[in-house]
């Protein structure tokens, strides 16, 4: 048998880590962790929870960014999508000191430090074949043990009343987008895997057969789980991927429309943005507080709510992750919600009431600097990527989804960073 070298060992043990740390980053692992303990507030009160929810993150992370302190080159901020990520950092770091409820927005904006650093890790650190092999064993995982939770009946893993899955995750919307994301991951790898010439036939067809089982365990769990926001994003980021190969066509065969070869993927992502901000200020009527929310699930009461807000303070914003925190917020609206909340329920809104419209332009400026590099690499690649980032931006419209520890904030950024990173510095 052949003996495996030390640096293939740690390189395995590092993969094995990425996966780990990912399927972990998924939140509901962390959270069954604890669990336990949860249920015993009353009788173990210090720590808190939040505390200890936000040092497991940290600890999952460290290794991370340990490598990347070793891996990151100055090269790296000549770059103009690290360079709108650092002010964006920045930026909302600065928050901190304005903010509402700063002893909330310092923790929470840490954890979207250490986050985007993961994220920058798993885009830097693994070549494109890796980094869909990482998010789909990592997805597969979570897929996996919800199933298992839901066949056992785990306490929580299946709401008896509605008749829905919730897996190991707490909340179906939270089960959904795992289930998604790892569609998109065997749909991924499956493409990537064949164009690896080198590969046997029978080696093809065994990672054909096996994420194709993904594929409908991951729709089972979708459809078990009734969750409306993860099928409603998967069909736009498809619709994204065939606008984006419709941009590109036209760039390819037109010699006027040429720049449309290297500009299809953020051109893309802003037809994609503005089509979702005109159909969500239609259907949420953001101008004001609506009238007509009979009840309290209605996402349509947060984000009027929240849009009200940013435009008390569009400026600076209320501090990262903080509004929903102040009272002066519900009391600059009709609404009150009855238990406790913490974001927007859109990302978006987070990011504008967190640090106001430099941020939103902030954000802005980094995913279409990023998604100009992604555009820039091959058909295969930069598809894939797209229909990533179409799921995530779709899916952030109805989940704030743009938070630290959070999978699809870490997959966001490594997608966006993957192609502005030079291949030298990976691995």
């Amino acid at each position: 048998m052949k003996r495996w070298s030390s640096a293939k060992l740690l390189r395995t043990s590092e993969f094995v880590y990425a996966i780990l740390a990912l399927f972990a980053l998924t939140q509901g692992p962390v959270y069954q962790v604890w669990k336990s303990s949860a249920e015993r507030l009353e009788s173990l009160p210090s720590p808190s929870l939040p505390f200890i929810y936000f040092v497991s993150f940290l600890v999952v992370q460290l290794p991370a960014l340990l490598l990347l302190a070793r891996r990151t080159t100055r090269e790296w901020l000549s770059l103009r999508s690290y360079q709108a990520l650092i002010v964006l950092v920045v930026w909302f770091g600065l928050s901190v000191v304005w903010s509402t409820f700063a002893r909330d927005s310092l923790p929470e904006f840490a954890a979207l430090v250490i986050t985007i650093a993961f994220g920058v890790y798993l885009g830097s650190s693994f070549s494109v074949r890796e980094v869909w092999w990482i998010i789909a064993l990592a997805m597969a995982a979570g897929v996996v043990t919800s199933w298992f939770a839901v066949m056992r009946l785990w306490d929580g893993a299946y709401n008896f009343i509605d008749g829905y899955w919730i897996g190991i995750y707490f909340n179906r919307n939270s089960l959904a987008p795992v289930a998604a994301v790892a569609i998109i991951a065997a749909v991924a790898v499956i493409v990537v895997e064949l164009g690896v010439s080198s590969k046997k036939p029978s080696r093809v067809l065994l990672v054909a057969g096996a994420s194709s089982a993904l594929i409908v365990f991951s729709a089972i769990e979708i459809w078990k789980s009734e969750s409306q926001t993860s099928p409603f994003a998967l069909a736009v980021a498809a619709g994204a991927v065939v606008v984006w190969g419709i941009l590109r066509w036209f760039g390819g065969k037109i010699s006027r429309l040429r720049f449309l070869v290297s500009l299809a993927a953020p051109i893309t992502l802003v037809i994609l943005g503005i089509t979702l901000f005109v159909a969500l200020r239609e259907i949420g009527r953001l101008g004001g507080v609506s009238t007509e929310v009979a009840t309290l699930n209605s996402r349509r009461a947060f984000w009027s709510l929240s849009w009200s807000a940013f435009l008390e303070k569009p400026l600076f914003g209320w501090g990262w992750m903080a509004a929903w925190r102040n009272p002066e917020f519900f009391g600059s609206g009709f609404w009150n919600p009855a238990w406790d909340v913490a974001w927007s329920h859109n990302g978006y809104l987070d990011i504008l009431l967190g640090g106001g419209v430099l941020a939103g332009l902030l954000f802005g400026l980094f995913v279409w600097c990023g998604a100009y590099q992604m555009g820039r690499g091959d058909v295969r690649t930069t598809s894939l990527g797209m229909l990533l980032l179409g799921f995530i931006f779709s899916a952030a419209t109805q989940e704030s989804f743009f938070v630290g520890s959070h999978f699809l904030w870490a997959l966001m950024i490594a997608t966006l960073v993957r192609s502005s990173v030079d291949k030298q510095h990976a691995g």
